[in-house]
């Protein structure tokens, strides 16, 4: 061993007495040292200390272990026997010194000062056992860097080399005793820059020399020194590789260890370092062991000399063996798929052995090593097996055949899911027979990922676009682009603005289901045509559901003339998306019945309550088969929808003292608020407050009225606004009447024959419903009834045509069709008490006497409005009030929310 390693182990198991409960050579906590201190007299310590100076190693020990005991009161005591002739006493006085620690180190600094050099070389040596604290003695030790005495010098820089890296500053003194005639000086001062570390880099062309100084403590210190520095002393690699083969056991192992110091450059040099795996020494075969620790996989070719060494007795050989073998198989299993056939094979057999030794019952290794090695031997196993694995496919075609399929099958689904319907449809025509069961099986089959929600949302994105653009174009859409927010009822609960957030937890579900109920006009359609957009939406916080869907609105009656084994609702939604997405062919119906089940579709079925009963019954979702999982509905009644589990929404009329807030938005809206000034503004609000008198009124009939006054405003309508709903909704019809340039119409005719087509749709129930053309045409009983009617269709467009024959006809605003057939029954019967008897008799035998309430207040409106002299008390508006309860309630008062329509 080195010198520097000589003198440090005797210090150990001199002080390994001073304390019982501590295995730390130096203590550094005075205060903690003091706790234990004893009292003793001046005689006692003084008789210890001549004790000091026995030949028994018992009585040695027992001496040093009470003078350890009495710590900091004893420093004078020590301090004078420094001075002592005899060198044991000096040397244990000092490791006392040094166990004491700081509250030693002012007394230690004056003795550097003393004339004897026995005394300032023990002084030194004790500052060196305290470590980086002696730092405060820095001043005074770097000046006997220079001291006359060789002894004195070494111990200097032994002491700077002890405080560490914060002794740099004495690199300039230190430096020049590389080149001390005295051989301990220069191994001292080696010794020192490696304490230093890698601040003492820049002493390398000094210190590098020394590896070929005469004096093998000389050679040892400076190799150890140069492994401290760090790869900055690479450049003495060359010279580090000759000391390999030095003479000297502790040269040939500091020489080593430096190597292993030096990093990734030690791998150039394995040859070299392995032969020393054989080396006679102990220490040497256990230096380059832990060369191989700090080289990792770079390491691996060195494993079967590395398992042989644990089985090694001497100390420290088979425990860094064991560590060097460990970090090889960690770093290897970071590389595990990195490593050649034979490398791999080489490591887990290599470490199998290694893992069997260690795991012997007598062996004595740390089980956290036994651990770490097992789990990297099973990482480099399972590479083992995956080769295997691999190997075993290329050998046989089904297996790569299948690799290949799962690949181009998952790719695809990865970077073009819509690729996958395309291959679908071409391989699902061709069948192949499976003897075993006896059967066809389609090839399509084999793309089982085909209606994956990712394809179906690949599927969307395809025709959004598309969608959007004909959702906009449709009529029923089109005629709603403005839509003012009015509050609603969501599941008994008011929202001032409805989001579409607001039915994400709808959509949700596996099943939604959506009703939109209230009265003609409160904005319904409106209402359905904005969550259609909102389904569509890019941003998600808008959708009602976190993926994108395709709104299908259903508004006719369904087409029960359809193929054997297909269903009227999925045909009319097949259609309506194959014109939506603007596509040749119909969709196929096994892409539909996913796109539905997978709420990739929202049907909206407008109007539900004014449909057959056809219709009703093959709109039904409480059955187990029903298609459709993302369904809207808007109705006039409360659908009970076969009482499935259902989110029902209900938009609030307009109160009164909200008339005026509906009006700014919705002239903005139409960057019509320009042409009035606030007084016209205000004016018109208190017009339409006086119309709706003391309660609140639908959404349409403010819309109408809006666009009235802006009429009026531009000068496309004649005479003055209207003072009751049955004036406005008659001058609705002049407006529209005003744009006809060719064969117009007089407005009266327009009247007359509006409000007989309009009683003609709702005599039959008295709820707003498609009539038969036929029988419209009949009812207006002239010469050119034909015309008349395609008059109010094609012209003014206050009707449409529906139904699969293009037979029925409808008022799309259907408070419009109930005022307009109320004022008809006006007409006809006038104050008659006995026509008005018959009326509430057909109007008692209604099925559902909440529907038709829409139509009997349009009744009761015109009556009171039109009949001159009118009263409540009269016949027919206290028998509708007693019979139907016909009443408008006000709403909770909230902030804006839904739209006019």
């Amino acid at each position: 061993m080195t010198k520097h390693y000589r003198q440090r182990l005797v210090a150990v198991i001199a002080l390994s007495f001073l304390s019982f409960t501590s295995p730390l050579l130096l203590t550094r906590n005075a205060a903690a040292a003091r706790v234990h201190q004893p009292t003793a007299n001046p005689k006692e310590i003084a008789s210890l200390i001549e004790k000091l100076k026995t030949n028994d190693e018992r009585e040695l020990s027992a001496a040093i272990k009470k003078l350890g005991k009495i710590g900091e009161p004893a420093i004078p005591a020590f301090m004078k026997a420094l001075q002592d002739k005899n060198l044991q006493v000096r040397r244990s006085a000092a490791q006392l010194l040094a166990k004491i620690g700081p509250p030693a180190i002012p007394d230690l600094a004056q003795a550097l000062n003393n004339p004897n050099a026995d005394v300032r070389s023990s002084a030194a040596y004790a500052l060196g056992g305290i470590g980086a604290e002696a730092i405060t003695a820095l001043r005074q030790l770097v000046p006997l860097l220079k001291d006359s005495n060789a002894n004195v010098r070494s111990r200097a820089a032994e002491a700077l080399g002890g405080i560490g890296t914060e002794a740099k500053t004495a690199l300039p003194q230190l430096v020049p005793l590389l080149q001390d005639s005295n051989a301990d000086v220069r191994s001292s001062a080696a010794e020192s820059l490696g304490g230093i570390g890698a601040e003492a880099k820049t002493a390398l062309p000094q210190l590098v020399p020394l590896l070929q100084d005469s004096n093998a403590d000389v050679r040892s210190s400076a190799a150890w020194a140069l492994g401290r520095i760090g790869t900055e002393a690479k450049t003495a690699l060359p010279q580090l590789v000759s000391l390999l083969q030095d003479s000297n056991a502790d040269v040939r192992s500091s020489a080593a260890s430096a190597l292993g110091s030096l990093g990734a450059e030690a791998k150039t040099v394995l040859p070299q370092l392995v032969s020393l795996l054989k080396d006679s020494h102990a220490g040497v075969r256990s230096s380059v062991a832990e060369v191989f620790d700090s080289l990792g996989a770079e390491a691996k070719t060195v494993l079967p000399q590395l398992v042989s060494l644990l089985k090694n007795s001497a100390p420290g050989v088979n425990t860094n063996a064991a560590k060097a073998l460990v970090s090889i198989a960690l770093s290897l299993q970071g590389k595990a798929n990195t490593l050649t056939p034979t490398e791999l094979n080489m490591a887990v057999s290599n470490l199998e052995s290694a893992l069997k030794i260690m795991e012997e019952p007598k062996a004595n290794f740390q089980k956290s090593k036994i651990a770490y090695l097992r789990l990297s031997l099973n990482v480099l196993k399972a590479e083992q097996t995956d080769r295997l694995f691999v190997k075993s496919i290329i050998r046989k075609p089904y297996f790569w055949g299948t690799g290949i399929y799962l690949f181009l099958l998952f790719g695809t689904f990865a970077i073009r899911p819509l690729w996958l319907l395309k291959i679908y449809e071409t391989l699902k025509p061709i069948a192949f027979k499976i003897r075993v069961i006896g059967t066809d099986v389609s090839l399509g089959n084999l793309i089982f990922l085909k209606y994956h929600p990712r394809v179906l949302d690949a599927w969307v994105a395809a025709h959004i676009q598309s969608t959007r653009d004909e959702f906009q174009k449709r009529e029923t859409v089109r005629d709603r682009k403005i839509i003012v927010p009015i509050p609603v009822i969501l599941d008994n609960n008011t929202i001032a603005t409805l989001k579409g957030k607001d039915l994400q937890p709808t959509f949700a579900q596996k099943r939604g289901c959506l009703l939109i109920w209230q009265e003609g006009g409160a904005g319904k359609t409106s209402l359905a045509c904005l969550i259609g957009k909102w389904a569509m939406s890019d941003i998600p916080e808008e959708r009602i559901c976190n993926h994108r869907m395709l709104p299908v609105l259903i508004e006719s009656e369904l087409n029960m003339e359809v193929a054997e084994g297909q269903q009227p609702f999925i045909e009319a939604i097949r259609g309506q998306l194959q014109d939506l997405t603007d596509t040749a062919e119909p969709i196929c119906e096994e892409l539909l019945e996913q796109l539905l089940k997978q709420r990739r579709i929202l049907v909206m079925v407008d109007n539900f309550s004014e449909m057959s009963e056809q219709t009703h019954t093959a709109i039904r979702p409480e059955m187990p088969n029903f298609p459709v999982n993302a369904l809207l509905i808007t109705s006039r009644l409360e659908e009970p929808l076969g009482q499935v589990t259902k989110t029902e929404i209900k938009p609030l009329r307009i109160a009164g003292n909200r008339l005026s807030s509906f009006m700014e938005s919705y002239l903005s809206q139409r960057k019509k608020r320009d042409l009035f000034s606030d007084t016209e503004f205000f004016k018109a609000c208190i017009q339409l407050s006086t119309i709706a008198g003391d309660r609140n009124i639908t959404v349409l009939l403010a819309k109408l009225y809006a666009d009235q006054i802006i009429a009026k405003k531009e000068g496309t309508t004649d005479g003055n606004l209207p003072n009751n709903i049955a004036d406005l909704m008659l001058h609705y019809l002049n407006q529209l009447n005003r744009s006809v340039t060719e064969n117009k119409l007089s407005d009266c005719t327009v009247h007359k024959d509006a409000k007989i087509i309009a009683w003609e749709c709702l005599r039959p129930t008295y709820r707003p419903a498609a009539a038969n053309r036929q029988n419209a045409i009949d009812a207006l009983d002239e010469e050119k009834a034909e015309s008349r009617l395609k008059y109010l269709e094609e012209k003014i467009r206050i009707i449409q045509t529906k139904g699969v024959a293009h037979d029925q006809i409808h008022f799309p605003l259907e408070p419009v069709a109930e005022y307009l057939a109320a004022l008809h029954l006006l007409d006809i019967n006038n104050k008659d008490e006995s026509k008005w008897q018959d009326f509430l008799k057909v109007a008692d035998s209604q099925n559902s006497p909440e529907a038709i309430k829409g139509f009997l207040l349009a009744v009761k409106d015109c009556y009171l409005d039109k009949i001159p002299g009118a009263k409540d008390t009269d016949f027919l508006p206290k028998e509708i009030t007693s019979r139907y309860n016909i009443t408008i309630p006000v709403p909770p008062q909230s902030p804006q929310a839904v739209s006019p329509g």
